[in-house]
């Protein structure tokens, strides 16, 4: 796959003055070709303000806009704030009609055609903000999202906007039935047949929105959303890695510099292209992988890292740069950020095996002014992938990195940012050294919406090149545990039980080396914590051996 390509209008004033429309018509011809679609948006007295223009481009279309400026003539360029609604005259024009909020200018023409007042706002989401919703305020609204991520977004926000209207517009949501993905109420329309009468239509729809969850708000107030459950079919959580990874949600890995959390992303990623069993002994699944990273050099560090973990790098695809259109016509590339869910969603699609995909780091890919400490920041730009990540059924690793701070905190709370990084991720796994060994790595578990908490596991990063060496046996400790253990009087809360597991362990190896599992099962059965006997381990300097990189893990005594 090439890297994902996104044509937008640019900010800016643009080019001109020019004459006329035509003119600057002519101008944007020169440089894309013939135009494919023009769609004029005009004022409340039906003067032409602005003209959107669009050319059928492969593999992505271009849009532009022509704007009246205030002192005569026509730019090229953005229109000035606040936009107009696509279809403004014929919503002011029919007070009392419901007012169907679409995607698209295409949709808006499809409803005029059929009987149905529609309006759009300019740019998608990207446009909501900009737009005077003002005239839908006390209106009957009702918002007919696109079959995909994009278009659920997008009402969200139009959803937002109407409610902050006085008064509030009453707004229900319809899904309309037997889209096909990414479809639209063209699609609708479209399967009704020619012979659908405007009169057939509105009933058609009028009982779709009857049908909608939740009567409409009341006038100047909001009014619940009500969804039965015994309409809500059951089903059941999908995984990636089963019980710690799921699919179609986000997952977060929490560690600070240095722990090994990239490292610990190649190994799942070599995985997961190969369908190789999981550390756990879990059954392995197959498919692609997509990273966005931006701290690693895709040539000289994500690649040789890969390789060295055994992935099939035909099934890896990077996304770190999106290539807009400038005010002048000419592409140039800009650092992708998560705001670009419709770019990410194009990778997605060209990718539609794929079954993970890895942010790192997700502080990289923020975009500016996003308030990495805001709530409200980082839901606005995580939820929508969150969304995705449901759509396309994809796990989404976001790696981020930990603050420092003390035992006594709740590990959950370290991630760097606002509490909303661990509140939109399902299942969250801290990534810490071991304080007893420092070259031992613990992934232990945080919270997990989706499935009991399970077991840690531990590994080394060793070899050259260095790779990921998973222990064969479970780990007992929460990140909670681990934590408060780097405290000064983690260590003397248990002296005497762990005197007494040194000394059983010098009895235990005294024969030899034995696998780590076996120490631990013999631990169960001798009354010992594995949090102890690991501290004895520590203190009587056993070695943690694996002979020439082959079999499980060993404990075995120093020498003499």
């Amino acid at each position: 796959m090439s890297e994902v390509q996104v044509v937008t209008r640019a900010a800016g004033q643009g080019a001109g003055p020019f004459a006329t429309s035509g003119e600057a018509q002519r101008r944007l011809e020169r440089t894309h070709g013939p135009i494919t679609r023009c769609w004029e948006y005009e004022d409340a007295a039906r003067n032409v303000i602005a003209l959107v223009i669009r050319w059928e481009k492969d593999p992505y279309p271009v849009r532009r806009t022509i704007r009246r400026c205030p002192g005569g003539g026509w730019a090229i360029g953005p229109m000035l704030r606040p936009w107009p609604l696509y279809g403004l005259p014929d919503v002011l024009e029919n007070p009392g009609e419901t007012v169907y909020v679409t995607g698209s200018e295409d949709a808006v023409d499809a409803a005029g055609r059929r009987g149905l007042l529609g309006v759009t706002s300019a740019e998608g989401s990207a446009g909501v903000g900009q737009t005077d919703w003002g005239p839908l305020a006390g209106r009957e609204v009702v918002l007919l999202p696109d079959h995909d991520a994009a278009g659920r977004w997008y009402a969200q926000r139009v959803a937002g906007a109407l409610a902050g209207l006085r008064p509030p517009a009453r707004v229900r949501t319809v899904r309309l039935p037997d889209l096909p993905p990414h479809g639209d109420l063209r699609d609708w329309l479209a399967a009704l047949g020619p012979e659908a009468t405007p009169t057939v239509v509105r009933e058609r729809m009028e009982g779709l929105v009857a049908a909608a969850p939740g009567p409409a708000p009341a006038p100047g107030g909001a009014g619940p959303i009500l969804r039965c459950l015994a309409q809500v079919a059951p089903s059941a959580v999908r995984w990636l890695w089963p019980g710690r990874v799921p699919l179609g949600r986000l997952t977060l890995l929490v560690g600070r510099p240095g722990t090994g959390k990239s490292f610990l992303a190649a190994d799942l990623a070599a995985r997961v292209t190969t369908g190789r069993p999981w550390p756990d002994g879990s059954a392995g699944a197959g498919g692609s992988v997509l990273f966005i990273c931006a701290e690693d050099d895709a040539a000289d560090t994500l690649r040789p890292r890969l390789d060295a973990h055994g992935a099939a790098v035909r099934q890896v695809q990077v996304l770190a740069r999106v290539r807009r259109s400038g005010a002048d016509g000419r592409p140039h590339e800009t650092a992708f950020t998560l705001a670009d869910v419709e770019a990410l969603e194009e990778g997605l699609r060209a990718c539609p095996d794929c079954r993970l995909v890895v942010v790192d780091p997700i502080g990289s890919f923020l975009g500016r002014g996003t308030d990495a400490y805001r709530e409200n920041d980082v839901r606005a730009l995580l939820d929508p992938v969150a969304q995705l990540a449901g759509t396309c059924g994809a796990a989404v690793l976001v790696i981020a990195h930990q603050r420092k701070g003390s035992g006594s905190r709740h590990a959950d709370d370290l991630a760097l940012g606002s509490r909303a990084f661990t509140g939109v991720a399902r299942v969250v796994w801290h990534l810490v050294r071991d304080p007893q060994d420092p070259q031992r790595r613990l992934l232990l578990p945080g919270k997990n919406n989706l499935a009991a908490e399970g077991q840690g596991l531990a590994f080394r990063i060793d070899g050259a090149p260095p790779t990921v060496h998973w222990e064969d046996a479970a780990v007992d400790p929460t990140a909670q545990e681990s934590l408060a253990a780097e405290s000064p009087a983690a260590g003397r809360r248990d002296s005497p039980a762990r005197r007494a597991a040194m000394d059983w362990l010098r009895q235990l190896l005294a024969g030899g080396t034995m696998a780590v599992a076996e120490v631990r099962r013999e631990a169960g059965q001798a009354g010992f914590s594995w949090r102890t006997v690991e501290r004895a381990r520590e203190e009587l300097a056993i070695r943690v051996v694996r002979p020439e990189g082959l079999g499980p893990w060993l404990w075995k005594l120093p020498e003499p």
